[in-house]
Protein backbone atom coordinates (compact mmCIF):
# COMPACT_ATOMS: atom_id res chain seq x y z
CA UNK A 1 0.00 0.00 0.00
CA UNK A 2 1.09 3.60 -1.27
CA UNK A 3 1.46 6.34 1.98
CA UNK A 4 -1.61 8.04 1.68
CA UNK A 5 -0.05 6.63 5.00
CA UNK A 6 -0.95 9.44 8.16
CA UNK A 7 1.76 10.07 10.80
CA UNK A 8 2.21 11.69 14.21
CA UNK A 9 2.68 11.34 17.70
CA UNK A 10 0.19 10.69 20.95
CA UNK A 11 -0.42 13.48 23.51
CA UNK A 12 -1.07 12.84 27.01
CA UNK A 13 -3.01 16.37 27.22
CA UNK A 14 -4.36 16.42 30.89
CA UNK A 15 -5.46 14.18 33.65
CA UNK A 16 -9.45 14.96 34.75
CA UNK A 17 -10.26 14.67 38.42
CA UNK A 18 -13.55 12.53 38.03
CA UNK A 19 -15.03 13.02 42.03
CA UNK A 20 -13.87 14.59 45.15
CA UNK A 21 -11.42 11.69 45.24
CA UNK A 22 -7.42 11.60 44.84
CA UNK A 23 -8.69 9.23 41.97
CA UNK A 24 -8.07 10.71 38.40
CA UNK A 25 -8.54 9.23 35.21
CA UNK A 26 -6.76 10.48 32.11
CA UNK A 27 -7.72 10.77 28.53
CA UNK A 28 -5.36 10.09 25.62
CA UNK A 29 -5.41 12.64 22.79
CA UNK A 30 -3.60 12.26 19.32
CA UNK A 31 -2.37 14.02 16.54
CA UNK A 32 -0.85 12.58 13.58
CA UNK A 33 1.77 13.90 10.85
CA UNK A 34 0.04 14.63 7.35
CA UNK A 35 -3.77 13.07 8.71
CA UNK A 36 -6.73 13.49 6.80
CA UNK A 37 -9.14 16.49 6.76
CA UNK A 38 -10.92 17.85 8.00
CA UNK A 39 -8.67 19.16 11.20
CA UNK A 40 -9.36 16.55 13.94
CA UNK A 41 -7.75 15.27 16.95
CA UNK A 42 -8.40 11.52 18.40
CA UNK A 43 -9.15 11.50 22.15
CA UNK A 44 -9.35 7.74 23.82
CA UNK A 45 -10.79 7.00 27.20
CA UNK A 46 -10.63 3.37 28.29
CA UNK A 47 -11.99 1.26 25.39
CA UNK A 48 -13.45 5.01 23.90
CA UNK A 49 -12.59 6.62 21.35
CA UNK A 50 -13.63 9.64 19.42
CA UNK A 51 -12.16 11.73 16.52
CA UNK A 52 -13.15 15.97 17.15
CA UNK A 53 -12.89 18.16 14.32
CA UNK A 54 -10.68 21.14 15.72
CA UNK A 55 -12.86 24.15 14.10
CA UNK A 56 -16.45 22.76 15.56
CA UNK A 57 -15.68 20.88 18.43
CA UNK A 58 -17.90 18.45 16.55
CA UNK A 59 -17.50 14.52 16.93
CA UNK A 60 -16.39 12.83 14.12
CA UNK A 61 -16.44 9.12 14.72
CA UNK A 62 -16.85 7.62 17.62
CA UNK A 63 -18.53 7.13 21.49
CA UNK A 64 -17.19 8.51 24.54
CA UNK A 65 -19.32 8.10 28.03
CA UNK A 66 -21.17 11.96 28.67
CA UNK A 67 -18.81 13.14 31.02
CA UNK A 68 -15.84 12.19 29.78
CA UNK A 69 -16.89 13.57 26.22
CA UNK A 70 -18.04 17.10 28.29
CA UNK A 71 -14.24 16.87 29.96
CA UNK A 72 -12.41 16.88 26.55
CA UNK A 73 -14.65 19.14 24.95
CA UNK A 74 -14.11 21.57 27.58
CA UNK A 75 -10.62 21.22 27.58
CA UNK A 76 -9.98 21.62 23.48
CA UNK A 77 -12.18 24.84 23.75
CA UNK A 78 -9.67 26.26 25.68
CA UNK A 79 -7.23 24.53 23.48
CA UNK A 80 -8.47 25.00 20.26
CA UNK A 81 -5.71 27.69 19.10
CA UNK A 82 -2.76 25.68 20.09
CA UNK A 83 -4.91 22.34 18.70
CA UNK A 84 -4.96 23.93 15.28
CA UNK A 85 -0.95 25.44 15.05
CA UNK A 86 -0.05 21.67 16.31
CA UNK A 87 -2.30 20.81 13.38
CA UNK A 88 -0.54 23.19 10.82
CA UNK A 89 2.66 21.51 12.38
CA UNK A 90 1.85 18.13 11.94
CA UNK A 91 0.40 18.60 8.55
CA UNK A 92 4.18 19.67 7.40
CA UNK A 93 5.21 17.10 9.48
CA UNK A 94 6.87 19.45 11.40
CA UNK A 95 7.53 18.69 15.53
CA UNK A 96 4.35 20.00 17.60
CA UNK A 97 5.18 21.77 20.73
CA UNK A 98 6.38 19.55 23.52
CA UNK A 99 3.53 19.27 26.10
CA UNK A 100 4.10 18.23 29.64
CA UNK A 101 4.05 15.11 30.55
CA UNK A 102 1.78 13.26 32.97
CA UNK A 103 2.63 11.08 35.54
CA UNK A 104 -0.63 9.04 34.92
CA UNK A 105 -0.47 7.07 32.23
CA UNK A 106 -4.19 6.34 30.96
CA UNK A 107 -5.37 2.59 31.02
CA UNK A 108 -6.45 2.62 27.37
CA UNK A 109 -7.64 -0.68 26.06
CA UNK A 110 -8.39 0.62 21.89
CA UNK A 111 -11.18 -1.53 20.52
CA UNK A 112 -11.62 1.08 17.80
CA UNK A 113 -11.40 -1.19 14.36
CA UNK A 114 -8.63 0.66 12.83
CA UNK A 115 -6.29 0.41 15.72
CA UNK A 116 -3.67 -1.66 15.39
CA UNK A 117 -3.10 -4.86 17.22
CA UNK A 118 0.27 -5.96 15.99
CA UNK A 119 2.80 -5.01 13.91
CA UNK A 120 5.92 -6.34 12.26
CA UNK A 121 8.72 -4.74 10.28
CA UNK A 122 9.55 -6.42 6.89
CA UNK A 123 12.38 -5.96 4.53
CA UNK A 124 12.25 -2.50 2.31
CA UNK A 125 10.36 -0.39 4.60
CA UNK A 126 7.47 -2.31 5.07
CA UNK A 127 5.39 -3.24 8.00
CA UNK A 128 2.85 -5.63 8.07
CA UNK A 129 0.21 -4.85 10.11
CA UNK A 130 -3.42 -6.57 12.12
CA UNK A 131 -6.25 -4.40 13.62
CA UNK A 132 -8.19 -5.27 16.41
CA UNK A 133 -11.03 -6.52 14.03
CA UNK A 134 -8.63 -8.92 12.62
CA UNK A 135 -7.74 -6.99 9.06
CA UNK A 136 -4.26 -6.98 8.55
CA UNK A 137 -2.11 -6.04 5.59
CA UNK A 138 1.19 -4.64 4.20
CA UNK A 139 2.21 -0.83 4.28
CA UNK A 140 4.99 0.40 2.14
CA UNK A 141 6.82 3.06 3.74
CA UNK A 142 9.73 3.54 1.43
CA UNK A 143 8.53 6.20 -0.49
CA UNK A 144 7.54 8.40 2.73
CA UNK A 145 10.78 8.08 3.79
CA UNK A 146 13.25 8.88 1.18
CA UNK A 147 11.15 11.74 -0.01
CA UNK A 148 12.81 14.98 0.29
CA UNK A 149 10.28 15.72 2.36
CA UNK A 150 10.29 12.80 4.64
CA UNK A 151 11.46 15.95 7.69
CA UNK A 152 10.15 13.52 10.91
CA UNK A 153 10.46 10.25 8.76
CA UNK A 154 14.03 10.60 7.47
CA UNK A 155 15.43 9.41 10.77
CA UNK A 156 13.64 5.85 9.69
CA UNK A 157 15.63 5.47 6.86
CA UNK A 158 17.80 4.01 9.44
CA UNK A 159 16.62 0.18 8.97
CA UNK A 160 17.93 -0.30 12.88
CA UNK A 161 15.55 2.11 14.13
CA UNK A 162 12.96 1.15 11.54
CA UNK A 163 12.68 -2.54 13.23
CA UNK A 164 12.37 -0.82 16.39
CA UNK A 165 8.73 -0.32 15.56
CA UNK A 166 5.88 -1.24 18.60
CA UNK A 167 2.50 -0.57 19.45
CA UNK A 168 1.30 1.89 21.81
CA UNK A 169 -2.24 2.79 22.00
CA UNK A 170 -3.08 1.23 19.28
CA UNK A 171 -0.70 3.25 16.88
CA UNK A 172 2.38 2.06 15.23
CA UNK A 173 5.11 3.30 16.65
CA UNK A 174 8.81 3.58 16.84
CA UNK A 175 11.54 6.29 19.28
CA UNK A 176 11.38 9.88 18.79
CA UNK A 177 7.79 9.94 18.72
CA UNK A 178 6.93 8.64 15.21
CA UNK A 179 3.60 7.29 14.41
CA UNK A 180 1.07 6.36 12.21
CA UNK A 181 -2.62 7.61 12.29
CA UNK A 182 -3.99 4.07 12.68
CA UNK A 183 -7.64 4.56 11.04
CA UNK A 184 -5.91 5.67 7.62
CA UNK A 185 -3.53 2.68 6.95
CA UNK A 186 -6.92 0.85 8.30
CA UNK A 187 -9.08 2.16 5.37
CA UNK A 188 -6.11 2.43 2.68
CA UNK A 189 -5.99 -1.61 4.05
CA UNK A 190 -9.52 -2.18 3.78
CA UNK A 191 -10.23 -0.89 -0.09
CA UNK A 192 -7.42 -3.84 -1.16
CA UNK A 193 -4.77 -1.14 -1.70
CA UNK A 194 -1.27 -3.12 -2.15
Amino acid sequence: MAPATRCGRSRTWRAFPVTRSPSRFALLNQMFWSDHAPPHFHALYAEHEVLIDIRTLDVLEGEMPRRALALILEWAQEHRAELMEDWKLCARNQQPQQDSPLAITPPIQPRMPWRVESVEALAGFRLHVRFVDGTEGTVDLDTLIHSPGARVFASLADSALFTQVFVEHGAVTWPGEIDLAPDAMYAEIKKGVQ
